[in-house]
């Protein structure tokens, strides 16, 4: 079994809920199940990551996920507390997914930085295309409980109903788990998934306005909690994009020889004419999209009639 989710950022395995979120399922499971990073959206049944391989089967969003692994033995809860924790997560997901859900996508502070982790994340030129579609299930959701499309200008956010019910679900969680290691005591279960999938990137993502992030920081024990997770089942699934950079950077470096002059002119012609290959179906693809999204407009009235002009006596005159 293979599991796809976006690669991840700041020291965690993924920089998206879901996928957060179903990767710490798999962890408290020990589901012998392995992550793959590069992952293409597009190859996913319902065109979002996550999604599950087994065999020449997928299985897409993160419910129908549980359910296949729970159905092979692979199962989070005891079965006597299935209704109390399908509970606590409704209510968690309720009161603190919107505003999440918000700061990241609908926050005109935040929603380019969003945009860009996610588009640096899937493979052009879908990464045009994949990042809207969050954006758009966001707007949904905010048009539906807050009566504001995220287009609107800033000022008209309503987000304060939605902000006070985020910290009090996070107050709420702190109080619940106080000095234990888990929700509901010294085991783990379904909902230890789902709350680290959200207070783990609230906590480290360095969004440019993260009010969440404020607020979960004086909440100490849930800081440990999220530490004490990624230290035990992340430790080596971590992801940091400028240690990789700087990694690759020093191996480059230590692999690299010096220019002798005797450097083979072919390869470098070939070289030279993939980049304006890939320049030049990148200028067409980006400015399909944009005509296809009404960013750029051509209407032949804009063009003058008088634009070209022939000189038909020209060879008279010569």
């Amino acid at each position: 079994m293979e599991i796809y989710v976006y690669k991840g950022e700041w020291g965690l395995p993924t920089i998206d809920f879901d996928c957060c979120r179903i990767l710490t399922y798999i962890k408290l499971t020990k589901a012998p199940v392995k992550i793959q990073t590069k992952s293409n959206p597009f190859t996913s049944p319902n065109g979002l990551l996550p999604y599950l391989k087994v065999d020449n089967r997928k299985i897409a969003s993160y419910a129908k996920i549980v359910e296949y692994l729970s159905s092979q033995g692979f199962r989070c809860n005891k079965h006597e507390e299935f209704i109390l924790i399908n509970g606590h997560i409704e209510n968690i997901i309720e009161n603190l997914h919107p505003f999440f859900l918000y700061e990241q996508w609908g926050d005109p502070k935040n929603i380019d930085f969003t945009r860009g982790l996610y588009a640096y994340r899937t493979p052009f030129p879908f990464n045009f295309y994949c990042p809207r579609k969050y954006i758009s299930k966001t707007n949904e959701l905010m048009e539906t409980l807050a009566n504001f499309s995220i287009e609107d200008p800033a000022e008209q956010h309503d987000t304060a109903s939605m902000m006070l019910n985020a910290k009090k679900c996070i107050n709420w969680i702190a109080e619940k788990i106080g000095d234990n290691d888990w929700f509901l005591g010294q085991e783990s279960s379904e909902i230890d998934a789902t709350i680290f999938g959200y207070l783990s990137i609230i906590l480290h993502a360095t969004l440019p306005n993260n009010l969440l992030q404020i607020h979960l920081r004086q909440c100490t024990n849930l800081v440990k909690y999220v530490e004490r997770i990624t230290k035990k089942y992340f430790a080596e699934d971590g992801f940091c994009t400028a240690n990789a950079k700087n990694s690759h950077r020093k191996t480059e470096e230590e692999t690299s020889t010096f220019y002798t002059g005797k450097e083979d002119d072919e390869n470098v012609s070939a070289k030279r004419k993939r980049i304006l290959l890939s320049g030049f179906v990148a200028l067409i693809t980006m400015t399909a999209y944009a005509i296809y999204s009404g960013i750029l407009h051509i209407s032949r009235e804009e063009i003058p009639s008088n634009m070209f002009q022939y000189d038909e006596d020209l060879s008279d005159d010569e």
